[in-house]
């Protein structure tokens, strides 16, 4: 199974890869199509709803069906719709090849979790901790794979660019699920109350998180930096956030939801911390926590679910968080026009505190001795 674990999570990278190629490219796309920063955090919106929409249906029909074949349908649509945007020639052709991107990479999530959390059992919190490799990796490569490609082609060319990279990795997937053998149960498409606590927390955290991750270039660009230095900035939390997700798991094999409760809490201070003094260090900082809930997310859903219903519950807790992700660049955006970075920064860490709060009441469905 490793070997599937690694392709499943280069998936999962190059997934996040095209979601967060528009934050580097933001100030161009921007300056192009003479955009307002509301309608800038559209273009993320414009993915993370059909994304969302999709979740409980991918997780129920990976439970029936099977998981493989979703996972391939995923990465080849995700693949194609995003370098179509190559051909975008107006900001409302953005928004609709964003959004059939969404619709495809939204396939991948519910699946791939729900197989590596039953592979895996008890050490599902490490197991996962790798699979969610996939947005710090991804969100930290992607500025040095499109910004070099924009600054000398245009910033549509990235697109493509990435297409042909995520489809390659989709042949080598497609080959290696084919000896993978799945465990079939009678589906079943059902929340039960724990789920639903932890989806709103994820909601309110995945707001916040992508709330960050669109408009940090364009915050730190606003402050007086570079692009390319404030997109390389962008590059390193997200890669000091590669030892972030790998602990994020290990941690939640050892402590379960208290670890959880933890890391809300640091990302809400370190989020103040990078609003009152941007550079190095807070990214720094910021991003040993920031990419590590992801995992614990991850791994917590699966203690809230059946056997029978656990491609739904993955499903449905990831579609809850999405909608708070959906919502989140939008409102980030509002408060940014209406009110500044700064304060902006400020409401984003008072969401993480919320989440804390929420999770504190959440219970798991199964033991976790």
């Amino acid at each position: 199974m490793l070997l599937q674990l690694l392709l499943i999570t280069l998936g999962w990278i190059f997934n996040y890869a095209h979601r967060m190629v528009v934050s580097p490219l933001l100030p161009m796309i921007k300056s192009e199509f003479h955009l307002t920063n509301a309608q800038a955090g559209l273009l993320m919106t414009a993915l993370l709803l059909p994304y969302a929409i999709v979740q409980v249906p991918a997780g129920y029909l990976g439970d029936r069906f099977g998981r493989r074949k979703l996972l391939t349908l995923s990465i080849f649509g995700y693949s194609l719709s995003s370098a179509m945007l190559f051909f975008a020639s107006s900001y409302w052709e953005v928004l609709a090849f964003r959004a059939l991107y969404g619709f495809f990479s939204g396939l991948y999530y519910a699946p791939a979790t729900a197989l590596i959390a039953e592979a895996y059992g008890r050490r599902k919190g490490s197991a996962l901790g790798v699979f969610m490799l996939g947005p710090p990796v991804g969100s930290g490569i992607v500025p040095f794979i499109v910004v070099p490609i924009a600054l000398n082609l245009g910033w549509r060319y990235a697109f493509p660019v990435l297409g042909i990279m995520s489809s390659a990795v989709g042949i080598l997937l497609l080959s290696s699920l084919r000896k993978l053998e799945e465990k079939r149960v009678r589906a079943r498409l059902s929340i039960e109350v724990g789920p639903i606590n932890l989806a709103l927390a994820n909601f309110l955290s995945l707001m916040a998180f992508f709330g960050v991750l669109t408009f940090l270039v364009a915050f730190l660009t606003n402050g007086g930096m570079g692009v390319e230095r404030a997109s390389y900035l962008f590059s390193l939390l997200s890669l000091v956030g590669i030892a972030g997700s790998l602990a994020g798991g290990f941690l939640y094999d050892r402590l379960g939801r208290r670890a959880l409760e933890v890391v809300f809490i640091f990302n809400a201070v370190f989020i103040v911390l990078l609003a009152l003094r941007p550079g190095l260090v807070p990214v720094l900082i910021l991003g040993l926590t920031f990419y590590s809930v992801g995992p614990m997310v991850t791994a917590f859903t699966a203690e809230t679910a059946g056997k029978d219903n656990l491609g739904s519950v993955m499903g449905f807790v990831n579609m809850v968080g999405f909608f708070g992700a959906t919502v989140g660049p939008y409102f980030t955006g509002y408060l940014i026009d209406r009110l500044g970075y700064r304060e902006a920064f400020f409401s984003i860490a008072v969401l993480y505190v919320l989440a804390e709060v929420i999770i504190k009441g959440t219970e798991t469905r199964v033991s976790r001795t």
